[in-house]
């Protein structure tokens, strides 16, 4: 597989999708060592020095109508691989935390053509992170461990270990989630545009929503989920 290697960018994300035209490759990775202006869902910043494994798996001729899969999956995969250096667990819907302090996020885009759709998997994990902004809510496998993670071989076990996910239908994936949620049971404040709620997560249902006492939730119209 192409692996486009970077020193510095503003996004992978940014970066993959300028460039998907031009490579002729069905499939491809861009890494960078650092992001100036990497950002999550709904455009939120995120804190992305080196020492951190920032990544943009891109995968053309993807089935469109998979395309929502690709955030579980690889939400699943990045807390699979982390499994050799921390207990992580995944916050619904595409962040993965140890405790409550997010360790890895992602970001899935895509560009449609018929029943076909460029896919651009963007994950970031903060592995060798030594610090982070006060107003940061985060961890890393380094300050988890006191000892640093391979970038070069998770990165490619994440990218094996969302493929072997993607085998599973939307219902599979939806269930395997719930087993490794870390928000069941707990008090959260969800919210959306113009709207917050107060709620305690039950579980997520077959389709892959947050189910609580207070409604059920689709991954699109939540904008952020977090533990009181």
């Amino acid at each position: 597989m192409l692996v486009i290697r970077l020193t510095r960018v503003t996004s992978t994300q940014d970066f993959a999708e300028a460039i998907h035209d031009i490579v002729e490759e069905k499939e491809f990775v861009v890494v960078a060592e650092e992001q100036t202006k990497a950002r999550g869902r709904f455009g939120r910043a995120w804190y992305s020095p080196k020492g951190g494994l920032w990544v943009t798996h891109v995968m053309k001729d993807f089935e469109a109508e998979r395309v929502p899969d690709l955030t579980l999956a690889n939400a699943l995969a990045i807390r699979k691989a982390l499994e050799k250096y921390v207990n992580a667990k995944v916050r619904w819907p595409n962040d993965v935390v140890v405790g409550d302090k997010k360790i890895a996020g992602v970001l899935v885009e895509a560009v449609a053509q018929g029943d076909k759709a460029t896919a651009f998997v963007g994950f970031g994990v903060d592995t060798n992170v030594t610090k982070f902004p006060k107003d940061v809510r985060a961890t890393s496998v380094l300050l988890e461990t006191g000892k640093p993670a391979d970038n070069d071989e998770l990165l490619f076990e994440i990218i094996s270990l969302t493929k072997e996910y993607l085998r599973l239908n939307l219902s599979q994936l939806a269930k395997e989630l719930d087993n490794h949620s870390s928000l069941n049971g707990r008090e959260v404040r969800i919210s959306g545009e113009g709207w917050e709620k107060r709620c305690k997560a039950l579980f997520v249902d077959f389709m892959g929503r947050l189910v609580t006492d207070c409604g059920v939730f689709e991954v699109e119209e939540v904008h952020r989920v977090e533990v009181i």
